[in-house]
């Protein structure tokens, strides 16, 4: 039920849609003493028999996670139209003495039949053949920790959207880099951020914070914070300057 809205028609609008999604995965395992390696082929089948409202050009983010997802075009008022296939990998490796995942690897494509001219352009999932999506996740051990999430247009020459997330940490010391390049929206920014983090103890922390437009080749803002915390309390002086 509407009133001046730039999508909807006044006073009240009825939509009536139905959307069917098969998934399947098939974990393959080898181990030995040390590690588990597992290989996951997956595949996500939707089928939508009605069309997608005029989505073109809403900003969404599909990675090789929600890919799979039913409603991965994240919205409640229209469902994505037609069918379409989504194909993928997963590979892990653990630790198995700590439970911990050393390396992962996943990379998913989406096809169709028909291309759908109304969802989402910036991730090409409305194409005969979607965006290359992959994750690749290093954690060798516990003190370095990457991650690095990418799409790549189907010409695969040019890098829709990527993030590399490197984590540092010796005893009380932690630093992040968060690396992220967003060709997939309208302002097409590429930002690098830190965050450095010290614990004096339990309680207390010192975190220091900065991001650099690399578009503008601009930093954007410094924040300085200091950080009481306990199981019930939770305080905190800061220092900030925005440009």
């Amino acid at each position: 039920d509407t009133q001046n809205s730039e999508d909807f028609k006044e006073d009240k609008n009825y939509y009536l849609s139905g959307i069917f999604q098969f998934n399947s995965s098939l974990p393959l395992i080898k181990e030995d003493e040390n590690y588990q390696n597992i290989l996951k082929p997956k595949l996500a089948l939707k089928l939508a028999p009605n069309g997608s409202n005029d989505l073109r050009n809403k900003d969404v983010r599909i990675d090789a996670d929600n890919v799979y997802s039913l409603n991965r075009i994240g919205t409640s008022d229209s469902i994505e139209g037609g069918a379409s296939l989504t194909l993928g990998n997963d590979y892990s490796v653990f630790n198995k003495k700590n439970s911990k995942e050393i390396f992962g690897f996943k990379i998913a494509n989406n096809i169709r039949l028909e291309e759908n001219k109304d969802l989402p352009r910036n991730n090409q999932i409305g194409s005969k053949t979607s965006n290359l999506l992959g994750e690749l996740l290093f954690n060798p051990n516990d003190f370095i920790k990457t991650r690095y999430n990418t799409s790549i247009k189907n010409n695969l020459t040019d890098i829709n959207y990527e993030n590399l997330i490197t984590e540092f940490k010796i005893n009380n010391f932690v630093t992040t880099f968060d690396y992220l390049n967003e060709n997939n929206t309208q302002d097409k920014n590429t930002y690098l951020t830190n965050t450095t983090k010290y614990s004096l103890d339990n309680s207390n922390n010192i975190i220091f914070s900065t991001r650099e437009n690399k578009t503008s080749d601009l930093t954007e803002y410094y924040n300085l914070i200091y950080q009481y915390k306990n199981d019930c309390l939770s305080a905190s002086i800061e220092y900030n300057i925005d440009y």
